[in-house]
């Protein structure tokens, strides 16, 4: 499906921009007058993209610009351009499915790797939001709510086949699928020159990477990510991809988006939910309500869908949704254990636990967020609600 309201071909090769060119292109394409002030402020936090806010007289706008590799890595991890186009038409997508749960895209110029939405400030960043403790009280239930419409509305209950498939086809996003299966699933359990820990955690790590059962599992879940294409996934539904305030929630930064597994987006989201309580043990009992809740509010809305909306004749097998429900429940605990390993170790690393100064309190904190992910992998077959969980956070 094309883009013609924002496609913007770029008539050169692909050049990064420095900012007296940003001003300069964004005047070309109409955004601002030719004698207008602009000023231009990076706000990316420098691990993949360059992401500015540029303010004119009256006017904002945020210009984010692609370059090959990850900044953090360098040439070393190189990176598709394309990710730029995979991001534009997901941000699309999800306006369409449900207007005004993601930015507005205004252009996008698939040759110079440029994309330019609307601003949503002064919404503040989930993570930023969480690690403060001034979160908006019906957030979680908004993520959820949007992940269990953009899951159903992009799946086969839904869909009709072929227009699925195209869709499918047509994000594949082959290159940052890589990325999510190199840093979630390989790096954090081998070891990796890559990965980052306390130099007291070395043992810790060096024994994970060991765990040959613990591997079986992270494979199993692995595979399945790679070859289940249940829905459009956001693929990286983290904290720190949402906007905040008190009367909404906006989701952005989809260049991971891929179609994969319905448990993977909730499982993001759930084990930052239970990363932040962790690193902040002031909210840890509050972050373990906030999952609960998110994961009841997602089952609630998928059912409604499931019950009203399904063009799916087999929906209306007795016991085929709660069959459903618990795979899903099942997939989210694996990967929310995956995903919080990679978060205490990895590369991508969080503010959530490394704001502590005093380093043991941040290696315990570390140390138990492992552990949880740990049993979470290893458990997530035998977990039946996140009831079962509740001691971990007390």
């Amino acid at each position: 499906m094309s883009l013609p309201s924002v496609q913007e071909k770029g008539s050169n090769q692909y050049q990064f921009l420095n900012e007296e060119d940003i001003i300069h292109y964004v005047k070309k394409h109409g955004f601002f007058r030719e004698d207008e002030p602009v000023s231009v402020i990076e706000i990316s936090d420098g691990k993949i993209n360059h992401v500015y806010r540029l303010t004119g007289e009256g006017k904002t706008l945020i210009y984010k610009q692609a370059v090959p590799y990850a900044r953090t890595v360098g040439e070393t991890m190189p990176l598709p351009l394309d990710r730029v186009r995979v991001e534009a038409r997901v941000l699309q997508e999800y306006d369409r499915i449900l207007p005004g749960s993601a930015p507005k895209v205004l252009l996008l110029d698939e040759n110079m790797a440029i994309l330019i939405t609307e601003d949503m400030s002064p919404m503040q960043v989930g993570r930023t939001a969480l690690i403060h403790g001034a979160e908006p009280a019906g957030f979680t239930k908004d993520v959820a709510e949007f992940s269990a419409q953009t899951l159903f509305y992009t799946s086969d209950y839904y869909l009709d086949p072929m227009v699925k498939k195209e869709l499918n086809a047509s994000l594949m996003n082959p290159g940052m699928r890589q990325l999510t299966e190199e840093l979630v699933f390989d790096r954090p359990f081998q070891f990796h020159e890559s990965n980052y820990f306390e130099a007291g955690l070395k043992n810790d790590v060096l024994f994970l990477s060991q765990d040959q059962k613990l591997k079986k599992e992270v494979a199993k879940l692995k595979h399945k990510f790679m070859t289940k294409a249940d829905a459009l996934i956001h693929s990286d539904l983290h904290s720190g991809a949402i906007f905040v305030s008190e009367d909404k929630t906006v989701v952005f930064d989809t260049e991971f988006a891929c179609f994969g597994p319905f448990g993977f987006d909730m499982a993001h989201f759930i084990a930052n939910l239970f990363i932040n309580g962790i690193g902040s043990p002031q909210y840890e009992y509050k972050r373990y309500e906030q999952a609960r809740e998110t994961w009841y509010a997602f089952s609630a809305k998928f059912s409604e869908l499931w019950r009203n909306e399904s063009n799916e004749a087999y929906t209306q097998i007795d016991g085929y949704l709660t069959d459903l429900l618990e795979e899903i429940f099942s997939d989210m605990l694996g990967y929310a254990g995956c995903e919080m390993i990679r978060r205490a170790i990895g590369i991508a690393q969080i503010d959530d636990l490394n704001h502590e100064q005093d380093e043991q309190k941040r290696m315990e904190r570390r140390r138990k967020t492992v552990e949880l992910g740990k049993y979470l992998i290893m458990e997530r077959s035998k977990i039946r609600s996140l009831e079962e969980l509740e001691n971990w956070f007390r």
